[in-house]
């Protein structure tokens, strides 16, 4: 979101409204989907499969109930569901290109990946990074473990944007501010907790993965140390 604000005229404006109605649409859908699912016969029915086996699509089930597997509106379902997929790959490719971008501008000061399409202006080569290391964790046959180590990323980026933004309004009250949170500080506080809250449990459910993810970023954290301290010593010199 701070990178698409950058490429917008007025971010305090389009930012709230597109990311407020995204989340509000959410929202409605969502409990749209919970009542109608279960108002068809009882949350049994779209939590277990015919077979006993739990499932993770309570609104096919549901519909299968009415009409059946064969039917036409069945099949419309599941294709708007796969629409649905792919809009949301449009947006990891969209946080994916540009913070793989703003990272390759920053630490990696003449690398290809911090450099845009000299005709279509955008982080082609950031993409087509995205797009190798995609195409790796897909054949690797653990998207699960790898969907799991995506939330943590997020839960972790969530708890240290709050921390920031708090530290910051504490820190810097005079700096300009074109967008302020509503509600400051009751929305960042509540948001700190639910993903404190929400990465504890993660831990607990996923050790092994978690142990992982602190490797990887120790791991990332040294190569950050790496570079921009070989960055700072070749500004040095140049002074």
């Amino acid at each position: 979101m701070a990178n698409v604000a950058e490429e917008t005229i007025r971010p305090q404006r389009p930012i709230l409204i597109g990311v407020g109605s995204a989340i509000l649409t959410l929202i409605l859908l969502c409990l749209f989907t919970f009542t109608s699912a279960v108002g068809v016969a009882g949350w049994e029915a779209i939590v277990y499969k015919a077979d006993g086996t739990s499932s993770d699509s309570p609104l096919p089930l549901a519909l299968a109930r009415i009409v059946g597997n064969n039917n036409y509106l069945y099949h419309l379902l599941i294709t708007i569901g796969l629409l649905g997929l792919i809009a949301s790959f449009h947006g990891l490719m969209l946080a994916a290109g540009r913070s793989t971008y703003e990272f390759g501008k920053v630490i990696f000061k003449d690398s290809v990946i911090g450099k845009i399409h000299p005709k279509y202006n955008t982080p082609s080569y950031a993409l087509l990074l995205n797009m190798g290391i995609g195409i790796v964790a897909l054949f690797s046959g653990k998207t699960n473990e790898i969907i799991t180590m995506a939330v943590f990323g997020a839960l972790s980026l969530y708890i240290i944007s709050m921390v920031s933004m708090i530290q910051l309004r504490r820190k810097a009250p005079e700096l300009e501010r074109p967008f302020k949170v509503p509600f400051y500080p009751l929305f960042p506080i509540i948001a700190l907790i639910i993903s404190t809250v929400s990465f504890i449990s993660m831990i607990i459910f996923n050790i092994a993965l978690a142990a992982l993810f602190l490797f990887i970023m120790i791991f990332c954290f040294v190569i950050y140390k790496f570079f921009t301290r070989k960055k700072n010593k070749n500004s040095t010199s140049i002074v």
